[in-house]
């Protein structure tokens, strides 16, 4: 403390001492935040959304149309099948077609079209009806209002609710599972399927029976969560040139933190040598340096996370990211945000902290 004045507070009041040139430098730092913060976010997103796609009928994992803008604009020729099921580590196959479209007046609702004679359709749990009809998940019943009897509106046709199931899988549950040549119609895709599930036999790796399938027919194989930009190529596009503003955003906010500290240091030159005069040590001038490089990093924290968390849903909304894919804010995601903002305040403090070390009591008294 110096005269009832506490570290904090006296790191505020030097801050505020030009608050245009700080609040412009911590916006600096808050473009790379929270790019930082939405690619992350829908990185994470894509990832959950995969994993529930590509285990629809709890398969080992999932083939798709290599190089489509997202999972759901796969298209696959049912002959394929056949193919793939004649393959010696697979034990058996489910056609799946995923159809995003109106259902109850709600855009971007999940139609599955599923086989009633293969896997995925068989491990669906009734909790209600049967299934000769339209198929509700039971958080699908919960969010279009409907129950057994009722009538669902689909894509403009009508259809009788007969069953309610559940799957464990979010997207089953929250959607409607038609059989697979009715939603083939209503898409307007005789023939073809979105992705092919795929069970593997024991004593098989899904990996090792993934990898012989991709190189075969020239499809992608997603087998972990992780792989899902491999079929999404807006996602990887997106995130691809996101990081490469992101790090020039680190370069720019770094530059910007410099220059602000440095001038802050010229401009204080005289108050430094008042400070070493009365018996602070370097190491402490050069801490209060770099703790207000930190409190500018804060500042960016708190606009990134805003500015992240906005441009995080802009993405998912307004571009060609699948309607399925929602921006997922986990405790990572926000860490590496403080990370980024911290490391920008560290790494513009290092020059003006060892210029204030340099400066001498004497030399810096008799400067005006």
């Amino acid at each position: 403390m110096i005269h009832g004045v506490t570290w904090i507070g006296l790191v505020r009041k030097n801050l505020l001492r030009r608050p245009v040139r700080t609040l412009l430098t911590s916006a600096g730092v808050a473009i790379g935040v929270g790019l930082i913060v939405a690619l992350l976010s829908i990185s994470a997103g894509v990832k959950q959304t995969a994993a529930d796609l590509i285990h629809i009928g709890r398969s080992d994992f999932g083939l798709f149309q290599s190089g489509v803008s997202d999972a759901t604009r796969s298209l696959l020729p049912v002959q394929l099948e056949a193919k793939v099921r004649a393959n010696a580590g697979v034990a058996d196959t489910a056609q799946v077609f995923l159809f995003v479209t109106t259902v109850q007046g709600r855009s971007s609702s999940l139609v599955i079209g599923l086989a009633p004679d293969e896997f995925a359709s068989e491990r669906l749990t009734l909790l209600g009806g049967n299934r000769n009809g339209a198929l509700v998940g039971d958080e699908g019943a919960k969010a279009f209002g409907v129950g057994l009897g009722s009538t669902l509106t689909i894509a403009g046709r009508s259809f009788p609710v007969s069953g309610i199931f559940h799957s464990g899988n979010r997207f089953e549950d929250g959607g409607v599972v038609l059989p697979l040549r009715t939603v083939q119609v209503l898409a307007k895709r005789p023939g073809e399927v979105t992705s092919i599930g795929v069970t593997v036999k024991l004593g098989y790796r899904p990996q090792e029976v993934a990898s012989q399938l991709e190189r075969e027919y020239g499809i992608t194989a997603i087998v972990e969560p992780g792989q899902a930009v491999k079929v999404d190529t807006s996602s990887r596009l997106v995130i691809d040139v996101g990081w490469v503003i992101s790090v020039l955003a680190l370069i720019v906010g770094g530059i910007g933190v410099t220059n602000t500290m440095a001038m802050s240091v010229f401009e204080r030159v005289r108050e430094i040598g008042i400070l070493r005069a009365v018996g602070w040590r370097g190491r402490r001038i050069a801490a209060l340096i770099v703790s207000e490089a930190i409190g500018i990093a804060l500042v960016a924290l708190a606009l990134g996370l805003a500015l992240g968390y906005l441009a995080a849903n802009l993405f998912t909304t307004r571009t060609g990211l699948s309607s399925l894919v929602s921006p997922r804010f986990t405790a990572g995601v926000f860490a590496w945000g403080l990370a980024f903002a911290l490391g920008v305040g560290l790494v513009g403090a290092v020059y003006p902290a060892w210029r204030a070390l340099r400066l001498s009591p004497i030399e810096a008294l008799r400067r005006e």
